[in-house]
């Protein structure tokens, strides 16, 4: 490294720790949000499922590198299945070892969701299983600092997701020793790998790419311990942060506001052309803005990443299309698991740290279009299976497609499985809803403001005001939400109003207590004065929910009903391809119902019809919304197969007799037509 360099760092370092940036608003405490209502229902069916399940029987999981004593024997929870299968000699060493494509991820990834997932629910036994591991794997700490598996010299990367689960650990756990051991494992890692990276270990490949989300780590251990810590060690860790941004991927300079970013289907593929990568740098500009002191430049820099991948990658579900890599905006071309949660994480920090409230209600109405649509549907109803790629537009869901659209992964890609195509997403999808349940509300201590970011019920309990505020709704399949709140003290409750509300013709009513109460909308929200000592204080707001209609060049009309995307109920069937233990299964999904129709030129939509979601929310025999439409049967000459899925819908489309069909929340559906080429206004004569 140059001198001038050096020099750079230490003065970003030393501006950190004179300034003492903080964030604008402050995230609440994992576990100090709990979600109620529908979607502690989901996440119940969730921790139920493979959260739960995964360390009994899944080898990257149960038989983890991470639990592998230093000289021998086994530490962890999945001892038993291990020695049965070391008797057996049935163990593959590069099984146990979680060494899936050189790196060894799996276990960092399913801890940075079961952490949360446990500490939200306060589900016992979830509990007491990443207890075992977070300890077994501090016990396990080398004394040079290491943390986890050390095949490989370079791979970082897999201690980026460990490292994010002992930081929502570590914010859960009261003052006290367990709460010090985790600050000396973090510092002493943090200390092994700069000698790594000094002594001329490269930062390379994933490691490089996803810096950011070790350099969030780092920030937030330079928070905890400004009180505590020796100056030296706080500039240090400064410095730490400065020199894996200066080796970390320049994601704006070299991508997003390159001439060379993908503006449609990537051919030729690259590490920034990954769609995960891509997800995770989202975050990378208001990351390091923290420590860079310009919030501005940093948001920017975030949210020219996000408009570059929506602009030319954008899919109604709001996702980016990424099977694999980038992928163009064809409905059909699919979108990894990964990348919705990663891009939800990105979005919530995101709206954190951006610099004002008008930059941080276009992070949270992305995040509520991914949590609301993309996210459930990427998993099944009952959450013990997922496809790799999920798809605006499919007709089918099954194993060993030969001939299949998309770009870059295997035949498996599509099928709901428990590990299809690759296993990263099995690992991973599990940090979707405990992170988002997380960012439903933040505070802004130094204007005492709870910020409602986004609507789910929820029951938090916050430091403004030491208000406990019960949030009671069934948004997004209801047209109201209703503030319980106990408080000591005065704050103010900052309610963001979702995108399809802030509107000229959209109709909304307030109620603080029975009273209807005029409340001005300021950048996307609404500002409400809760007084001192209010016991059981209700602030109810209503709103019209009505079907709309959006349409594309590139991707035809798509329907909406607030902030849910509607898709066409295929009557979807499953047929059981293979079962694993417990209720892990692969399975086939195909449609009894034709998926050939299109929008009439004037769109005819009927009245929604509203339940209370069920023990499954996101059923489709009992989704919660359903709307009847008057389409119009397509033949297949004018919108033929491409490849074993539904070709382009761009433009218009010679259409026949009229069909009355349901469309159900996107979220509802495993296979799904939410595309619609829209059809010519001359009816097709057949």
């Amino acid at each position: 490294m140059a001198l001038t360099d050096l020099l750079r760092l230490l003065v970003l370092a030393y501006e950190y720790f004179a300034t003492k940036i903080l964030p604008r608003w402050r995230r609440l405490a994992t576990g100090s949000i709990r979600p109620a209502g529908w979607l502690q229902t989901q996440m119940q069916l969730q921790a139920s499922a493979l959260t739960s399940h995964l360390p009994l029987f899944w080898d990257n999981v149960c038989s983890s590198g991470w639990q592998m004593l230093k000289s021998s024997g086994y530490g962890g929870p999945g001892a038993e299945h291990f020695m049965a299968r070391r008797q057996r000699g049935s163990l593959d060493v590069s099984v146990l070892e979680d060494n899936v494509g050189g790196i060894h991820e799996s276990t960092p990834y399913w801890l940075n969701g079961a952490v949360p997932l446990a500490l939200q629910l306060q589900d016992e036994d979830l509990l007491q299983t990443v207890d075992k591991y977070i300890e077994g794997i501090l016990d396990r700490q080398t004394q040079e600092g290491w943390l986890g598996p050390d095949t490989d010299k370079t791979d970082f990367w897999s201690r980026y997701p460990f490292l994010m689960a002992m930081v929502q650990y570590h914010e859960a756990l009261p003052g006290g020793p367990r709460r010090k051991r985790i600050e000396e494992a973090a510092l002493s890692f943090f200390s092994a790998m700069r000698r790594r990276l000094e002594g001329g270990v490269p930062l390379t490949v994933w490691s490089s790419f996803r810096t950011h989300d070790l350099i969030w780590t780092i920030h937030y251990f330079l928070d905890v311990l400004q009180e505590s810590a020796e100056p030296s060690v706080l500039r240090d860790l400064a410095a730490f942060a400065a020199l894996l941004h200066s080796q970390g991927f320049d994601w704006t300079g070299l991508w997003y506001n390159a001439s060379s970013f993908a503006k449609e289907a990537v051919v030729n593929t690259s590490m920034q052309t990954h769609g995960v990568n891509n997800a995770q740098a989202v975050k990378s500009g208001v990351v390091w803005s923290r420590q860079s002191g310009n919030a501005p430049a940093g948001w920017a820099e975030t949210w020219l990443a996000w408009e570059q991948l929506q602009r030319y990658h954008g899919q109604p579900n709001g996702a980016f299309s990424a099977d694999e890599h980038l992928a163009g905006r064809m409905p059909s071309r699919g979108t990894e698991l990964c990348v919705v949660v990663e891009s939800m994480w990105s979005l919530a920090l995101a709206s954190q740290l951006a610099p004002g409230d008008e930059e941080a209600v276009l992070a949270l109405d992305a995040l509520e279009s991914l949590a609301f649509n993309a996210l459930p549907g990427s998993l099944s109803e009952d959450l013990w299976s997922h496809p790799y790629l999920q798809f605006a537009n499919s007709y089918e869901a099954v194993s060993n497609e030969p001939d299949h659209i998309w770009g870059h992964d295997g035949g498996q890609s599509a099928m709901y499985g428990l590990a299809p195509n690759y296993e990263c997403c099995t690992s991973n999808f599990h940090q979707g809803y405990p992170k988002f349940a997380g960012s439903l509300f933040f505070e802004d201590l130094g204007q005492q403001q709870l910020i409602s970011a986004v609507w789910a019920p929820s029951v938090v309990n916050a430091t403004v005001g030491r208000a406990h505020v019960e949030l009671r709704t069934s948004y997004p399949f209801n047209s109201s939400v209703e503030y319980w709140i106990r408080n000591d003290e005065p704050f103010t409750l900052k309610v963001r109003i979702p995108k399809f509300l802030r509107t000229s013709t959209s109709t909304r009513f307030v109620r603080v207590d029975g009273h209807t109460v005029k409340a001005e909308e300021t950048a996307g929200f609404l500002h409400l004065s809760i007084p001192a000592a209010a016991e059981r204080l209700a602030v109810k707001i209503d709103f019209v929910l009505a079907p709309s209609v959006q349409r594309s060049e590139a991707q035809g009309v798509s329907v909406y009903f607030g902030p849910l995307l509607l898709a066409l109920d295929l009557n979807e069937q499953w047929q059981l391809v293979q079962r694993y233990a417990f209720n892990a299964a692969d399975w086939n999904t195909t449609a009894a119902l034709t998926w050939r129709l299109a929008m009439p030129h004037s769109p005819r939509l009927g009245t929604p019809r509203l339940s209370m979601p069920g023990p499954r929310p996101m059923a489709s025999s009992d989704c919660p919304v359903a709307l009847e439409a008057t389409l119009l049967a397509v033949p297949p000459s004018a919108w033929p197969i491409q490849h074993g899925a539904p070709g382009p819908v761009n433009g218009t489309c010679r259409a026949g007799e009229q069909v009355q069909r349901t469309l159900l929340a996107y979220g509802c559906t495993s296979i799904r037509i939410s595309a619609l080429p829209v059809a010519e206004e001359e009816p097709l004569i057949v």
